[in-house]
């Protein structure tokens, strides 16, 4: 991390600590063998955290046959790594749901965006045994654009607004001409600064297509630019034909099959902002 980021971070106290429930759940999602009771401990400290996720559990999008009681019996129903994958996106919106202003983003778009970058990355992943990928992709979706978070201050400590209309790369370029760094190496540093695990930090950095050769990356970089393409931006709402075609087949996709199933991939994308309160 660079003197100035993390003077950066040092001096932003809202995002100095992650959210203490956040941090568990993040230390549990690497622990696949991680007991009931543990999980439980993180869960049912926080009711509205409960709330959030039983809403969820008995969603449509799961379809269970019988309603959801309690977090043990969400657990016994979806798996351990499930639900601790939706308590954390669920943990993480009460940060990502705020106005960034510098990024002319309204209340709940930034989140919008994150949400529908983890949704689209899922659905390219095949079902293993315990969709352990699957929970990583949605897990990085979520969090890939936090520096924008540590950078709207600086931005607007400096009267700087963001351009209405730009693209991927106009985005990076106007970050680091303002500030000397853009929000892909601020997330990694804010990321670092709360002990995410060393693959995720990764993503964050890379996720504007620093390292190809990093699969999750990759995805991530090709459901950024899809998100966008089909209105769920985050900051950056031109998006240029080639580029999203380049991003999906360096990402290992059918460009064509990919842009014809977007659409219902992100079907679920309004009844998940509902439930988690959005």
């Amino acid at each position: 991390m660079s003197v100035q980021l993390a003077d950066l971070v040092a001096r932003t106290p809202e995002l100095a600590a992650m959210p203490a429930s956040s941090a568990r759940l993040l230390t549990l999602l690497e622990e696949p063998d991680t007991p009931v009771s543990d999980v439980l401990a993180v869960i049912e400290k926080d009711p509205g955290l409960t709330a959030n996720l039983l809403k969820l559990c008995n969603s449509a999008y799961y379809g269970l046959r019988r309603e959801v009681g309690s977090v043990r019996e969400a657990l016994v129903r979806l798996g351990n790594q499930t639900v601790i994958t939706l308590a954390f996106a669920a943990s993480m919106g009460r940060l990502l749901q705020v106005p960034v202003t510098a990024y002319r983003l309204p209340r709940g778009q930034l989140w919008r965006h994150t949400l529908a970058v983890g949704l689209l990355a899922t659905r390219w992943l095949p079902a293993g045994p315990a969709d352990v990928e699957r929970h990583r992709a949605f897990t990085a979706g979520v969090v890939h654009d936090i520096g924008k978070l540590l950078l709207d201050r600086p931005l607007r400590d400096g009267l700087e607004q963001l351009p209405p209309s730009l693209d991927y790369e106009g985005l990076l370029a106007a970050e680091r001409q303002l500030l000397g760094f853009d929000h892909a190496q601020a997330g990694a540093a804010l990321a670092e600064s709360w002990n995410f695990p060393v693959d995720l930090v990764a993503v964050i950095a890379e996720h504007h297509g620093a390292g190809r050769e990093n699969r999750l990356a990759a995805l991530i970089t090709a459901a950024d630019l899809l998100a966008s393409q089909r209105g769920h931006d985050g900051g950056a709402p031109v998006v240029d034909d080639a580029a999203l075609e380049d991003a999906l087949t360096a990402a290992g996709l059918d460009p064509d099959q990919t842009l014809a199933d977007a659409d219902p991939a992100l079907r679920d994308l309004d009844g998940m902002l509902a439930l988690l309160g959005a």
